[in-house]
């Protein structure tokens, strides 16, 4: 490990995080000007496609024309439109590259252009590594790797998987600089030995100040593997095997940590005192278990919730430490919003028309191809960043 390299990394991700945070501190004022500059511009560039062909894209001009020429969408939709992107076709939902199809369920997948992939990437992890670096928390420790990269490589050359698995393996310099646990363990292995790789990976390490996880259960999964079969791994740790370097002064430190440990009690600052924060994904699903995890890790840890990010795409961003409450990205999704109370979607609000303290789900046109896209994510109005909302997703 090159301390050196990957403080470089760790100030290069600052730096991307904070163009990021300038954008935002720009179009959170006068949202609603971002959110119609960017439909315009979505029907202008996109209207030669063969869904901009059938939907008339070139007579709309206005926001009136947009919700008169394109109906609302669901997944349904979109099939067989999919199932020709992912075989190579081009210019069908969208002129932009498609470089990734998102899969969720096993089975579903939603394509993501280029720029959609760039937008998520922006606000679902550099817009993080913004809040980590002003708090410190970005230094010359290794980052923690718990997100699902199992991505797969098609024959037209578009991957498919979970989007933030693909925006993980993205960079390649710093995949093989900063992460723990080695990006490509995920290809063609067995659940159970994904996470016994990462349970070895993350123990042998101590210089570990960052974790990224799309879903904190699986850091509370790791923890317990950890607590249930810490002797195994200490001594593979001792002795080394095909995938780590012996090291008996970590494995014996980690004895005398394990040896007082009592399952359930604080466990990360002792194996990994220098991991200070922690970027989540799951803002929908706090609940029991996301308070055994601050149990494991104390008041020294602290978290980044970053949002709200489906398959669909990117929809808000992280604006403090360890607050849950996001803000919606006006120049890379269009919303439109339905009162939760309402059956009825004839009459659907613009994002300057939300009044805070009530619930609305979510229809959204993306830089991927989604036109008025129902969603069925439901989210509340607390506040306001500028004059921008910053909502909660209801829990399902």
């Amino acid at each position: 490990m090159n301390e050196r390299i990957i403080k470089m990394v760790n100030e290069a991700r600052w730096m991307d995080g904070q163009q990021v945070r300038n954008r935002l501190e720009d179009i959170t004022y006068n949202p609603m000007h971002s959110q119609e500059e960017f439909i315009m511009r979505m029907m202008r560039e996109n209207g030669q496609t063969e869904y901009g062909l059938a939907h008339n894209f070139k007579y709309i001009r206005t926001l009136d024309d947009f919700k008169h020429y394109i109906p609302l969408t669901s997944y349904t939709d979109y099939t067989d439109y999919i199932e020709r992107i992912a075989a190579g076709k081009r210019n069908i939902l969208t002129a932009y590259l498609t470089e990734h199809i998102s899969i969720w369920d096993g089975f579903r997948g939603l394509p993501q252009s280029r720029w959609g992939v760039q937008a998520s990437y922006a606000y679902s992890f550099c817009s993080g590594f913004y809040i980590a670096g002003n708090h410190g928390f970005l230094t010359d420790g290794m980052t923690l790797n718990l997100v699902d990269n199992s991505v797969e490589r098609l024959a037209s050359g578009v991957t498919m998987g979970n989007l933030l698995g693909r925006l993980l393996v993205k960079r390649e310099f710093e995949n093989k600089q900063v992460y723990v646990v080695p990006v490509d363990i995920a290809e063609s292995q067995h659940e159970d030995k994904i996470l016994y790789l990462q349970a070895l990976y993350a123990l042998a390490q101590k210089n570990i100040s960052l974790a990224i996880c799309d879903h904190y259960d699986n850091m509370v999964e790791m923890l317990r593997y950890i607590e249930k079969h810490w002797p195994w791994l200490t001594e593979t740790i001792e002795h080394g095997n095909n995938y780590i370097q012996p090291d008996t002064e970590r494995a014996n430190a980690i004895r005398e940590i394990m040896e007082g440990h009592q399952i359930g009690t604080l466990l990360v600052p002792l194996l990994w005192p220098g991991l200070r924060c922690m970027m989540v994904y799951d803002v929908d699903r706090l609940n029991a278990s996301f308070e055994l995890l601050r149990t494991y890790c104390g008041s020294d840890v602290h978290f980044v919730f970053m949002g709200i990010s489906t398959p669909e795409g990117t929809f808000s961003t992280t604006l403090n430490l360890d607050d849950p409450q996001t803000v919606l990205i006006p120049d890379s999704v269009f919303y439109e919003f339905k009162p939760k109370e309402t059956n009825s979607y004839l009459t659907l609000l613009t994002i300057d028309q939300l009044e805070i303290g009530r619930s609305y789900e979510l229809v959204v046109t993306t830089l991927s191809g989604l036109y008025r896209y129902k969603t069925g994510k439901n989210i509340t109005v607390v506040g306001c960043y500028h004059d921008t909302p910053t909502v909660m997703i209801d829990k399902e």
